[in-house]
């Protein structure tokens, strides 16, 4: 792969966390021209900075937004909370032609406005290769935040894994390497069959209360309320639980607060714990798409 087809291109990079400064170093090392849309302006003198919209945006080749969905009218998700950069689908018609935008999904009412303004969809979300590389960074985050909030160590304790996707079984892999008993919970008998595979108990969340029991670490990986407060009624008091589920979790969190459990919702690890390798994937598919695409004059919505 020519990385060297980045040269002279504009690259657009709003809101998120720290990966999006280890990324613009990334790709304006390539030779394209970084702007970060965002209130805080960037450590390296390499990458240009704004807040406004129309200058980030215009004659931009490459845009990328985090994998966090968007927000309300369009809000870009951003670590910081003072951050309010809002798109909407005439913006699209700003970015050079061809263009591409990268996000972890879209709304769907911006397909047709993306597609006349020439510019291609990626959605991050979507993509394997993405959510398990991420899933390495989010087990060991999720480890960090469990062994600070207990007395006991992961070896030899009993640990829970809801779901079985993609960052259920990197998580569940991370445990019994440290010694964990590990039980997963997941709904398809395929997956609990690879889970007994990988040396773990299978459970099913029928029997959800009956795998809790015991447990000192639980980490919740499905998105949907899942640990409602009669399931955590039956947890034990001293438990860590890490909900790595994206959105709003799978967790009563209300629940667990006047339970006295240990509750943490946990999304987006891979930018708080090592945002510079979670940067590194990100960079390797925007390379690889924009080498693929732009220079052959590609475009329209993927």
């Amino acid at each position: 792969m020519d990385a060297s087809c980045l040269s002279g291109l504009k690259a657009t990079l709003a809101g998120g966390d720290r990966r999006q400064d280890y990324l613009g170093q990334a790709l304006a090392d390539l030779g394209a021209e970084v702007w970060l849309l965002r209130r805080r302006p960037p450590a390296s003198p390499t990458l240009n900075h704004t807040r406004s919209l129309a200058k980030a945006f215009d004659g931009t080749s490459i845009l990328v937004c985090p994998l966090t969905p968007f927000g309300p009218r369009g809000r870009v998700w951003s670590e910081d909370p003072e951050d309010a950069v809002y798109i909407s689908g005439e913006d699209f018609s700003r970015l050079a032609r061809p263009s591409l935008a990268f996000a972890g999904s879209f709304p769907e009412e911006w397909a047709p406005k993306m597609e006349r303004a020439g510019c291609q969809a990626v959605a991050l979300g979507e993509m394997d290769d993405i959510a398990i590389l991420n899933s390495i960074p989010t087990a060991e985050g999720a480890v960090l935040l469990a062994l600070e909030r207990t007395t006991v160590t992961i070896h030899g304790s009993v640990a829970v894994v809801l779901g079985y996707g993609r960052t259920g079984q990197t998580m569940a892999a991370a445990l019994r390497g440290l010694g964990a008993r590990v039980r997963v919970v997941a709904r398809r008998p395929e997956s609990r069959a690879r889970a007994v595979a990988s040396g773990c108990e299978p459970w099913t969340f029928e029997d959800l209360s009956g795998a809790l029991e015991g447990a000192r670490f639980i980490f919740n990986t499905v998105e949907a309320p899942v640990l409602d407060a009669a399931t955590l009624s039956r947890v034990d008091p001293r438990a860590v639980l890490i909900d790595l589920a994206s959105r709003q979790g799978g967790t009563d969190f209300e629940a667990a607060r006047v339970l006295g459990l240990k509750a943490v919702l946990a999304p987006a690890l891979p930018g708080r714990v090592a945002p510079e390798t979670a940067a590194s994937y990100l960079a390797d598919v925007i390379v690889r798409t924009a080498c693929e695409g732009l220079r052959t004059g590609g475009g329209g919505v993927t």
